[in-house]
């Protein structure tokens, strides 16, 4: 085997990340960063490590009672035999299991659109890790071919030769040599770059800042364009670019925690200091969605009490007894009455609707509430662009009490309007 000095030189160091270079293949520590650590206990004597892959297999004979359906286990080709480590989560308690090369008829890769697998075949049954690195397989599978076809042949290992001693002397050397300083290049953040896809991903930004340009101009048109459908009201194809762009992004982040998608391009020196804004820019988005799903789900639930408050009687009960008032406003729907002052768009493309009888004078200067604002969704556009400054609307709507003096409801819908006597 053209490397095996270097195999064996770094398993004795048990540097498992010089290996996965050694085979062009990205340092996989997803799930089995436990196993990784106590490979080397498990190792034989002059036992050397050419291959390793994370990935997912079923429960054997040998896993505890308690370890239900598929596990993480790190498979590891060796010159010796596959052997499978499973850590368990809790305790420093691992599972392993062993197959000697001598028993292995055949060792074959599939490689999916994202992930692969590979299968031991022993003849009598096959053995099947799945969910790994597809690179990773791929040289699991023929460097273990070549292997096995390299010991039926009569090929007998060398304990130690001159050849890898000199090699040994070689690295020792180079890595004593005191060298000219460079500036180092930053590792990439998987983390920093998770988060700006996430939040800026809709627009392309991880793709611009790790060196992508021509991706990132794509999903930066695609998420304008999406923008421009929503604020025109063309939601069929806005759903159907914002499927798209999730997708996409859906698979960048995998790409980018097994490290694939960066290649070799260099990260942007803006992205080395995004990782802090971005986790809690990312905090406050869930935080918001979060409330907001639940709110939509408790909203959802509420139905009409059937009552029907004129804007001067809301007014008045808060200003007489805001108990009251909140126990018959603030919460429930219901439908409001009033004459209309204005209709506006919202920030977010639906409407706000503010009543006539408000405004700061001398004569509510004392009241709890100088304004008043219901809020509608884009879905009542054509009943709220005919509405004019005087005309009567009833709405239904669930109200939200006084905040700064402001009585505001959402999710409103227009019940009636009664036009202003021209």
């Amino acid at each position: 085997m053209q490397n095996y000095n270097l195999y064996k030189i770094a398993t004795e160091k048990s540097d498992w990340k010089r290996i996965c270079e050694i085979n062009g293949v990205n340092y996989d520590t997803v799930g089995t960063r436990k196993e990784l650590s106590v490979l080397k206990k498990y190792l034989e004597q002059d036992e050397i490590v050419f291959a390793m892959a994370s990935g997912l297999m079923k429960q054997t004979v040998t896993s505890n009672t308690f370890d239900w359906g598929v596990n993480t286990w790190l498979v590891v080709l060796t010159s010796e035999r596959f052997l499978f480590l499973d850590a368990a989560m809790l305790t420093s308690s691992v599972d392993t299991q062993s197959i000697r090369l001598k028993n292995v008829q055949a060792i074959s890769a599939s490689q999916g659109f994202l992930l692969g697998k590979v299968m031991i075949d022993l003849g009598s049954r096959i053995v099947i890790v799945d969910n790994c690195d597809k690179n990773a397989v791929e040289v699991m599978a023929t460097l273990g071919n070549r292997w096995i076809k390299k010991l039926e042949s009569g090929f007998v290992p060398p304990k130690e030769n001159a050849d890898i001693s000199e090699l040994k002397e070689k690295l020792e050397k180079e890595n004593n040599q005191v060298h000219p300083p460079i500036a180092e290049t930053p590792l990439v953040n998987k983390t920093t770059a998770a988060l700006i896809a996430a939040v800026l991903g809709w627009f392309g930004w991880h793709d611009w800042l790790y060196g992508n340009k021509a991706v990132g101009a794509v999903k930066s048109s695609m998420g304008i364009f999406m923008w421009q459908s929503y604020q025109h009201d063309r939601y069929v194809l806005f759903s159907l670019i914002a499927f798209i762009l999730s997708i996409w992004i859906l698979v960048d982040l995998i790409h980018i925690f097994d490290g694939s998608f960066f290649g070799n391009r260099k990260s942007s020196e803006i992205s080395n200091g995004l990782e802090g804004i971005l986790g809690l820019a990312y905090l406050v988005i869930i935080v918001i969605s979060g409330y907001g799903f639940i709110m939509d789900c408790i909203d959802s639930r509420k139905k009409d009490n059937g009552k029907l408050a004129s804007v001067r009687e809301i007014v008045d009960t808060y200003n007489q007894n805001e108990a009251a008032a909140k126990r018959s406003f603030d919460g429930p729907r219901f439908t409001i009455g009033g004459s209309v002052q204005s209709v506006d768009e919202g920030m977010f493309g639906g409407y706000t609707l503010k009543f006539e009888g408000f405004g700061i004078n001398i004569f509510n200067l004392g009241s709890k509430i100088t304004d008043m604002e219901l809020s509608f969704s884009k879905s009542q556009s054509k009943e709220l662009v005919n509405i004019r400054k005087g005309d009567i609307v009833a709405a239904n709507c669930i109200g939200r009490g006084v905040a700064l003096n402001v009585y505001s409801a959402d999710k409103c819908i227009v019940k009636a309007v009664k036009k202003k006597n021209k």
